[in-house]
């Protein structure tokens, strides 16, 4: 054993929110610099995603001293691919102390993560996002390299859309030419107020049983649609991930009477000079809407999270639901991108490339 790892250990987490943000805020602050980065690890935010989780030994972490080191959070779902269902893993949140980087211990989390997923409890494979070029692909290879069965399944990048050019330059530091680009991709503009008198837009509430239903019976259809899928198993595991007032909320919007679209998103602080709301696109659904209504239902969506003073919006190039609706609506295609890796344990399981996901990105 390591030097630094005696007395450490790994184990379910104890819980300890603010350490773990004050952990996480140092770590990404070592490695990104003064840029922004979104606040992942709020403890609003952490214990939303545990109160989605029954099992809390989904979440490890490595302690040493009474101190936490290194997190992981592992979400159980269950996907559709090639038409079977599958039980999955979402693992995310992965960081640890900047002098644990190169010790292995970021190595040891995940393989601690692998043998209760693959071993304990049966599942068939886990999902990674890695960001390309962060230290964490270069980890993952190296796994892939010593025999682990690692798949790649599909690399995305941002799409943005900014609400409030202001706030987001003093806060991401933009330079002149970046406001520019924005300004000449017209990113920044809200929509025009035509045709508000169109859609009525609503939040979504825990008593709305029969609403509810709807999402739930839209959401599931992407899996006879798309390559890769998670699956709901019922209304109340939908709710807990759709509704967490300030953490994630829902709404739907509905044209003379109908209800025509649904938009679920993640609301994020994004740290730079200064602290800004962003909302994080998580699912989106349309029934029988035109692509130019699908478009006017974007717009409207815009211009409500503006007036929550919103700054700004996140999307992935998932392609569960048409990106040209995205790009008509004056998102634009941002450098930063991850790839979507499979962890198959399921040895009868052999999964390809995949040009469409419906997933969360986090």
């Amino acid at each position: 054993m390591k030097e630094n790892f005696i007395g450490l250990s790994i184990e379910p987490f104890r819980g300890d929110l603010e350490q773990l943000e004050a952990m996480a805020h140092k770590s990404w602050r070592e490695e990104y610099g003064q840029a922004s980065f979104p606040n992942l690890y709020r403890p609003d935010f952490v214990r939303y995603l545990m109160r989605t989780i029954p099992d809390q030994n989904h979440f490890l972490a490595a302690y040493k001293n009474g101190e936490i080191l290194a997190f992981l959070a592992n979400l159980p779902r269950v996907i559709s691919y090639g038409g079977q269902s599958y039980r999955a893993i979402l693992s995310c949140l992965l960081v640890s102390r900047k002098e644990y980087a190169r010790q292995g211990l970021a190595t040891a989390l995940i393989k601690e993560a692998v043998k209760i997923n693959r071993e304990k409890a049966g599942y068939d494979l886990a999902l990674l996002y890695l960001e390309k070029g962060h230290k964490s692909s270069l980890l993952i290879q190296k796994l892939k390299e010593e025999g682990e069965n690692l798949q790649f399944l599909k690399n995305m990048f941002v799409l943005g859309r900014v609400l409030n050019l202001e706030r987001v330059a003093r806060s991401e530091g933009l330079k002149s030419w970046e406001k520019l680009a924005i300004k000449l991709w017209r990113a920044h503009r809200l929509p025009d107020k035509e045709n508000r008198e169109e859609f009525e837009i609503w939040p979504l509430k825990p008593e709305e049983k029969t609403m509810s239903r709807v999402i739930l019976n839209w959401l599931n259809r992407y899996q006879e649609q798309v390559d890769l899928a998670r699956v709901w198993q019922d209304e109340p595991e939908l709710l807990r991930e759709l509704l967490t007032p300030e953490v994630s909320e829902t709404v739907w919007l509905s044209k003379r009477g109908q209800t025509v679209a649904v938009f679920n998103y993640f609301l994020h602080h994004h740290l730079g000079q200064t602290v800004e709301p962003w909302a994080w696109v998580n699912h989106v659904a349309f029934a029988g809407l035109s692509e130019t209504d699908q478009v006017r239902a974007v717009n409207y969506f815009l211009r409500y999270l503006a007036e929550k003073e919103v700054v700004g919006v996140v999307e992935w190039n998932r392609k569960y639901y048409p990106p040209k609706i995205l790009y008509r609506t004056h998102f634009f295609p941002y450098f930063r991108s991850v790839n979507l890796y499979a962890w198959v344990f399921n040895p009868g399981l052999q999964l390809k490339p995949v040009k469409s996901v419906y997933e969360v990105q986090i």
